[in-house]
């Protein structure tokens, strides 16, 4: 599991290997059944890094089996629950709704063509959450608490335990862990066909830039670096 959490898993990306015509959404355990399908690994698990949406599939399934309950579901009774996070949900269609939710769109010639979901939208252990930043704040604060887990399980998952390749850069459990400005960073983006956000977190500065576009030639990372650029939020010595 933990070669799944820091991505040294060296599994196969389920999105290089879906069959040609494939028209129906993928689910977790679709994951699951094309991995079985496969022969080879990308690399000996824990020799090197390869960031692994395959891995994160897993590790939904593992939440599953083990709790007897969707990944959804715990998602829900375990963190947007406790932290009163009421406009966040995994999405399951037919299950959930989304309230007052953004579409995500493309530029194109003309204008911007809406591009919201993909073959892999469903897949839950590497996205379909929606959330607010609102809400996205309210967990960022539990961060800084055992609220939802203890310090010392955060304190791993803040803490790089391989490289990534990217110069000064690590990773932990779920989490890029750097530097910005000569500031500690723990960040991440995300993305998908119509959607980039990001997060970044400054913890020694107790600092969080939350972004979340719905178009997919935003840029948040740069949005994020350039409102932590101010003199007055980060200094640098």
């Amino acid at each position: 599991m933990r070669h799944l959490l820091n991505h040294t898993s060296g599994l196969i990306a389920y999105e290089d290997v879906m069959p040609a015509g494939t028209s129906v959404p993928l689910k977790d355990k679709d994951v699951l059944h094309l991995l079985e399908q496969q022969r080879r690994t990308y690399f000996a698990p824990g020799s090197k890094f390869r960031y692994s949406n395959s891995g994160y599939a897993l590790l939904a399934l593992i939440v599953e089996a083990v709790g007897s309950i969707s990944f959804a579901g715990f998602l829900k009774a375990n963190i947007f629950d406790p932290l009163g996070m009421k406009a966040t949900v995994a999405f399951e269609n037919g299950i959930s709704t989304v309230q007052n939710r953004a579409y995500g769109y493309s530029p194109r010639e003309n204008g911007f063509e809406r591009t919201d979901q993909s073959l892999t939208s469903s897949v839950l252990g590497d996205g379909g959450i929606y959330s607010s930043v609102e809400d996205l704040f309210r967990w960022d604060q539990a961060l800084y608490s055992d609220k939802l887990v203890s310090l010392d399980t955060l304190k791993r998952a803040f803490t790089s335990t391989i490289d990534t390749g990217e110069k000064g850069q690590g990773y932990g459990y779920g989490w890029f862990v750097g530097s910005f400005n000569g500031a500690r960073e723990i960040s991440h983006s995300g993305e998908t066909v119509g959607f980039r956000n990001f997060i970044g977190r400054y913890p020694d500065q107790r600092l969080s830039v939350i972004v979340l576009a719905n178009r997919s030639d935003a840029r948040p990372a740069d949005l994020t670096h350039k409102i932590v650029n101010r003199p007055s939020l980060i200094a640098t010595g």
